[in-house]
């Protein structure tokens, strides 16, 4: 006999909570805080749920008359089963105190039938198999791991802190620091006077720079100065191969051009020596790089959970974000600036959740070649709405008082276009060596006009395009 299983659901809460919306509509605030229309398992509820939505966004009320007209000009009035099935519905449990936890259970139920069907999904496919299996088990710990991301969104541990909350929890973090003002100063960069305005990397951090200009070089820099002193970085490079990484960690390590180690014909005899003792520094750092290039925005989010449970890691680098696959509802959309927007809202969450700061490198486009601002960031314009701190590498042609020296060389610059809820914009001038991948900071003062008006033209531009950013920016 065939053990049939039905889908876990409970139409008393679903219609417990519909009842509650038409006793009081105030009540659909917070159904919305905990349940979408997807999250209903009865069609008529699901259809009823809908309707109220769409009332509230037109600020209409929401009661028995309103709720059977807005049916009635959709047609869906006999789908639910007319007025008499409504009429059910209103007198199901009037009271609204109930509500809060019936869309618990409804959302609690979704993600159960979800999760039964995404299982079922990848038992199917795990029968077929006829190879390696990790891949299939990647996909499945990245799908995991986003089911538990939505579980997430639609929940919080504490809606509001009073102010008794907030005197413990401010005063408990002001004790940590006054006892250990080094253990809490942040996570570094390692240049200087860049730190002196970021205080420290935030939650989600963008390193951008035009092809070729340096953006690895830059993310490397700042990924080494972390792991060496032990903070445990994640590198995820989804463009070079793991050999050509490590030339370029080893370069910047020992000051040895990445073609000598990479050819193996060092300039000087203790040159392999000297590489041999930065193997063991590297040894005992904190740098983790990825071996395969991840595929889609799953592997990205299953790795980073991963080595987090497995290493502790506390910042990951994605390099570069305009490298990650599209998927099919990328390919729906046809829009691949709106796909990799909500790949940087996945990161970001999934960092988030975890305690762990990102950086995400993205690519300018052409414009920012001569002047580079928010505005020329070519991969996605949720990337500066979302960055707390966005950072942009470029360089410039200048001519050489010195006539020893060439006529022109380039200049390198760190441009803080963004630094939320601290100083922008702000130009910190480096040394840039790209044979040895060695990023220093250098003093040549501030670029003429740096610190008055640079980065306004991309703020106009962004709000022009109806991209507004949250808080501000300048001092």
């Amino acid at each position: 006999m065939t053990n049939i299983k039905m889908a876990p659901f409970s139409e008393g809460s679903e219609m417990s909570v519909l009842s509650a919306i038409l006793t009081d509509s105030s009540m659909i605030h917070e159904a919305m805080s905990k349940v979408d229309p997807d999250d209903f398992f009865s069609h008529r509820c699901k259809i009823l749920y809908n309707t109220m939505l769409r009332l509230e966004r037109k600020d209409k009320r929401i009661d028995m008359l309103s709720v059977c007209d807005s049916l009635k000009n959709k047609s869906m009035l006999d789908d639910v089963g007319g007025i008499e099935w409504v009429s059910t519905v209103e007198d199901y449990e009037p009271t609204a105190t109930v509500i809060s936890h019936h869309c618990d259970k409804i959302r609690s139920l979704s993600l159960q039938r979800k999760f039964i069907s995404k299982m079922n999904d990848y038992v199917d496919k795990a029968y077929q198999i006829t190879e390696d299996p990790s891949p299939l088990l990647e996909e499945a710990y990245g799908s995991v791991f986003d089911m538990l991301n939505q579980a997430d969104s639609k929940s919080v541990d504490k809606d509001v802190y009073t102010p008794q909350d907030m005197a413990e929890r401010g005063f408990i973090d002001a004790k940590k620091r006054f006892e250990d003002p080094e253990a809490h100063s942040g996570l570094k960069t390692g240049i200087p006077t860049l730190d002196g305005y970021i205080k420290s990397l935030k939650d989600l951090n963008v390193i951008a720079a035009s092809t070729g200009v340096g953006k690895t070089g830059l993310a490397l820099n700042v990924a080494i100065n972390l792991a060496l002193k032990k903070i445990p970085v994640l590198y995820i490079n989804l463009e070079m191969d793991i050999d050509q990484m490590l030339c370029r960690v080893l370069a910047n390590l020992s000051g040895i051009t990445v073609d000598e180690i990479e050819l193996g014909r060092y300039e000087q005899d203790s040159s392999f020596a000297n590489v041999a003792g930065i193997a063991k520094k590297l040894e005992q750092s904190s740098l983790y790089m990825t071996h395969n290039k991840p595929k889609n925005i799953n592997k990205v989010i299953s790795l980073i959970n991963k080595h987090h449970s497995k290493h502790g890691i506390q910042v990951v680098i994605i390099d570069y974000i305009g490298h990650i696959e599209a998927d099919k509802l990328s390919y729906k959309e046809n829009n691949r600036r709106i796909s990799l927007g909500r790949y940087n809202q996945t990161i970001k969450n999934a960092c988030t959740k975890l305690g762990i700061k990102a950086i995400v490198v993205a690519q300018l486009n052409r414009e920012g070649d001569k002047d580079p601002d928010l505005v020329n960031v070519g991969e996605c314009w949720q990337l500066a709405q979302d960055a707390d701190i966005f950072l942009i590498l470029h360089y410039e042609m200048t001519r050489n008082a010195d006539s020893t020296g060439p006529e022109e060389f380039e200049r390198y610059y760190i441009k803080l276009a963004k630094n939320r809820n601290g100083p922008a914009p702000r130009t910190v001038h480096v040394n840039y060596n790209k044979k040895t991948q060695m990023i220093t900071e250098c003093d040549h003062g501030l670029r003429k006009g740096s610190s008055q008006g640079v980065g306004l033209k991309g703020m106009q531009a962004l709000k022009t395009a109806g991209t507004l950013f949250d808080g501000e920016d300048s001092e």
